[in-house]
């Protein structure tokens, strides 16, 4: 039984002065489990005997021990609510995903893929488990060769009729100096698509197509961490997934227009 739950049931039993402490403990719980007994005894006009007293009538031997269990279960409350809030948080996120990326998207991306000689696909940091398990699920691609750079090196031979895919949470850095280099080689240049969660990416003028994720603010002290990663995870099932519910001969999907401006 919480503390809460056993105020509430002694209630009935309370003097005119636990009365008055219960209900402030109600209304003020935080100050009652984490300030000292002399801020208490203050801002509250009580006195150490009358907390003391009340203590005991909950079977505790002080107040110091009543406050000591109290403020545990206000921790556990908490971390128990973030639990809560953090899962719904990613539950919404999923759910903004699907929205946000199109059967035509899908189709396009797709076409793509099958259409191309080879598929380079890039990821760092939060970003490379997106780009390893998207290269592990297209092995079970017929007719589709992709591989995982390496320290963001391409191969050695590329040209026009390759694909080359990043995921990029935030910023990119690493990935500069290859786009710099990928474009300088307008003739033989790899069709280039950006998957992001920043849609002011500053490398996306780099690619030819350009896919934002939502994603999740870490301001104001969230706790949510691996939204990014959350966010590339449900883009790559929904991919794969479109990939094995349609068969390779499906129509040619127009041009995409890079959308580094529009998503």
């Amino acid at each position: 039984m919480t503390v809460i739950e056993l105020m509430d049931l002694k209630v009935s039993s309370f003097s005119k002065t636990d009365r008055r402490i219960y209900e402030q403990i109600k209304k003020f719980p935080h100050q009652f489990a984490y300030n000292s007994i002399s801020e208490i005894t203050e801002k509250g006009n009580l006195s150490k005997a009358a907390l003391s007293r009340f203590a005991k009538k909950l079977g505790f031997s002080g107040y110091m021990e009543f406050q000591y269990q109290f403020c545990q279960e206000l921790k556990e409350n908490s971390i128990s609510e973030n639990k809560v809030n953090n899962a719904d948080v990613y539950s919404g996120l999923l759910h903004e995903v699907v929205k946000t990326v199109t059967p035509e998207d899908l189709a396009f991306i797709a076409e793509k893929i099958r259409n191309s000689r080879r598929v380079v696909i890039f990821g760092t940091n939060l970003s490379r488990m997106a780009a390893e398990v998207l290269n592990i699920s297209l092995q079970f691609e017929t007719n589709v060769i992709s591989s995982l750079s390496q320290n963001d090196v391409p191969p050695v031979h590329f040209d026009s009729r390759d694909l080359y895919i990043f995921f990029s949470a935030i910023a990119g850095s690493s990935h500069q100096n290859l786009l710099k280099e990928l474009n300088r080689n307008d003739s033989g240049k790899p069709y280039l698509i950006l998957i992001t969660t920043n849609s002011k990416h500053p490398l996306r003028h780099h690619f030819d197509s350009v896919f934002a994720l939502p994603s999740v603010s870490l301001a104001a002290g969230s706790s949510i961490v691996f939204s990014d990663s959350f966010a590339f995870m449900m883009f790559n099932d929904l991919l794969v997934s479109y990939m094995k519910n349609t068969e390779r001969g499906i129509s040619e999907t127009p041009e995409k227009e890079n959308t580094a401006d529009m998503k």
